[in-house]
């Protein structure tokens, strides 16, 4: 297949048939291969034409969504060259967490007529929300939900065989060659096969913070006051608790200078208060709904004199019958009744509840257990439905490094423009054999430049912008990438630029490329990812050292001081993968070219910076 696309035009590049080695060796002798790919190399066809060509079952995970749908893109060109030479018909399957996906019985449960879902609908959609136009709130109130769609309520759902994700998906993803997913999807899902499956794992500088983000949880405002209390309110109308005062006595004075997020060195010192004003409260309120809905239930079963094995096994699945009760209810039949479906709908909410109720109690459990390799924080952000801030208490892996487990794949490639085998051993626990492929694009036309300005902040502040007027007089094309939130502000009367967050990225980058705006100002999601080819211009803010206020960091740094080892080396690695990122938005292709600016003498001090640009063969040169 490789010689006939370089027939038809593609590329030969030694560093991509390097490439092809190492994961022709995953697949014939297993392990973990760490291959360090600088842009430049076609990792995306690097390891998508052996798993093709050797017919090689293969989960493939990258960082977000949007790039997912461009590895269905690569994916779809090269299986229509699959089957035209190789005679292989291959199937593939673009896997997106549960949430992305409608879910029927809530759909026609709440009586919803959304014309955009039922066109879609018509017209052979996957049920995936990407593909049509609905706002956030009521995507979360019709997606399919682990809380909702229980597997007994499962089993009883009279939409399960028409399912987009149970019944059409899942099936999908056992006759698929080729599933690709995300990060945050394969921390949390068990695939099927895996030991017939070869696991990529693409834009792996980001799997760190992908898994760290998917193991956070805990209970928000939100939760509590809609979910919890809106669900009370159904069997109790004047039921009243008020979960937004915990929050604002404890929390507020914490939210200084415009921070969403606050480290806590401890929960210990909020679980007396948190069990009293909240749970407490919350469980009383539960007991005596239990016992009616009990009653409901009881009189419900005494008007018949046999009910279907399915509804008896559900009432006992949700413990509203015991088990000597349920031997003494009749059954003679399997298939759930109309009658039965209905008083099953009503027995929703209370389900939906408990469920709440029961991840409630477990939280403060983990409270109360404070384990050292966990870290906890406190945030929050405006919300219009509930006219307030939302606040949000939540544990996470202080390193997910237990957490990750890829012994039961075939093999394993985790690959990136700047893959580190230091970083994934340290906070990921994974370990393989390193290769570092070399870069192939023309890096000497590239400008770097490092203005030698004090960092006092009025200083620093006028070579920024000055640096960026500067740009801007060169390229139609800037991108401002920023280590701070606040700096934002200091761009607010500059013409012709868009800030991060205003919009979608993706359609932010594509203004961007049509040069509908001429910059555009972030910051995380900007050092990495952003592909935008051409000349252009980089300005980077600041070497981009994380906050150590941020709560990861907080708690890394705080784990690492306890066991003896030097937190700054860590911090030192980190900011170093994500410079390397921020260089690489500037060389797409050979045929891109451009200026880097960064306003940050440090780099002097720390040489690793420094080498990171002139290994590239990029001359520095300071202002």
């Amino acid at each position: 297949m490789y010689k006939f696309l370089v027939q038809r035009g593609l590329e030969r590049r030694k560093v991509q048939e390097r490439f092809f080695q190492i994961v022709l060796s995953a697949i014939e002798e297993g392990g973990i291969k760490i291959v360090q790919a600088p842009t430049g190399t076609g990792k995306t066809y690097g390891y998508l034409i052996p798993i093709l060509e050797k017919g090689q079952k293969a989960i493939i995970s990258t960082g977000t969504k949007l790039l997912q749908e461009q590895l269905r893109r690569d994916i779809e060109v090269l299986r229509s060259y699959s089957e035209y030479l190789l005679g292989k018909q291959v199937n593939y399957l673009v896997m997106k967490g549960k949430s992305n996906y409608l879910c029927l019985d809530r759909y026609y449960a709440e009586k919803y007529q959304i014309p955009q879902i039922d066109t879609a609908m018509e017209n052979g959609w996957d049920g995936d929300f990407e593909f049509v136009s609905v706002d956030q709130e009521l995507r979360e109130k019709l997606c399919v939900d682990d809380e909702y769609c229980t597997s007994h309520y499962r089993n009883l759902c009279k939409y399960r065989h028409d399912c987009y994700y149970w019944g059409r998906l899942k099936s999908l993803e056992r006759s698929a060659d080729i599933i690709v997913v995300n990060h945050a999807l394969l921390t949390l899902k068990d695939f099927e096969d895996t030991q017939e499956r070869i696991l990529v794992i693409d834009e792996a500088h980001e799997l760190d913070r992908y898994i760290t983000s998917s193991l956070t949880g805990g209970i928000s405002l939100y939760t509590l006051r809609v979910e919890i209390m809106g669900k009370i309110r159904e069997f109790l109308p004047s039921a009243d608790i008020d979960v937004e005062a915990f929050f604002i006595d404890h929390f507020e004075k914490l939210f200084k200078d415009n921070r969403d997020q606050v480290a806590l060195e401890s929960a210990e010192p909020y679980v007396e208060d948190f069990e009293a004003r909240i749970v407490k409260p919350i469980e009383s309120l539960y007991s005596r709904i239990k016992e009616e809905v009990k009653a409901r239930t009881m009189n419900f079963l005494k008007d018949r004199l046999f009910v279907s094995l399915s509804f008896k096994d559900y009432l006992l699945r949700i413990n509203l019958i015991s088990h000597e009760e349920f031997m003494r209810i009749k059954s003679n039949y399997d298939q759930i009744s109309d009658e039965e479906q209905d008083f099953l709908r009503k027995l929703k909410s209370y389900e939906l509840l408990t469920r709440k109720i029961t991840k409630l109690k477990e939280f403060l459990k983990i409270m109360r257990e404070e384990d050292q390799g966990f870290g906890f924080m406190v945030s929050r952000n405006w919300s219009k439905k509930l006219g307030t801030y939302n606040y949000r208490l939540e544990c996470f892996p202080v390193f997910p490094a237990g957490f990750v487990d890829f012994s039961e794949y075939k093999g394993v490639i985790i690959t990136s423009a700047t893959a580190d085998p230091e970083d994934l051993r340290k906070t990921l626990g994974i370990k393989g054999e390193y290769y570092e492929l070399e870069h192939t694009l023309p890096y000497h036309k590239v400008h770097f430049l490092v203005y030698n300005v004090e960092p006092k902040e009025e200083e620093w502040k006028d070579c920024l912008i000055r640096a960026y007027k500067y740009l801007r007089t060169i390229y139609d094309k800037v991108l401002v990438l920023l280590t701070n939130k606040e700096h934002k502000a200091f761009f607010e009367k500059e013409e012709g630029l868009a800030f991060q967050g205003e919009d979608n990225l993706s359609k932010l980058v594509e203004d961007l490329r049509a040069g509908r705006i001429k910059a555009l100002v972030g910051l995380d999601s900007l050092w990495f990812g952003i592909d935008v080819k051409g000349e252009k211009g980089i300005l980077m803010s600041k070497l981009p050292f994380e906050s150590p206020e941020d709560p990861v960091t907080f708690h890394r740094i705080r784990f690492l001081k306890s066991i003896g080892e030097n937190p700054f080396e860590y911090q030192k690695r980190k900011a170093l993968i994500k410079f390397r990122q921020g260089i690489g938005r500037l060389m797409r292709s050979k045929d891109d070219g451009g200026t880097i600016v960064l306003c940050d003498r440090r780099i002097f001090k720390f040489k690793e910076f420094l080498m990171a640009v002139k290994d590239l063969g990029i001359e520095v040169k300071v202002v």
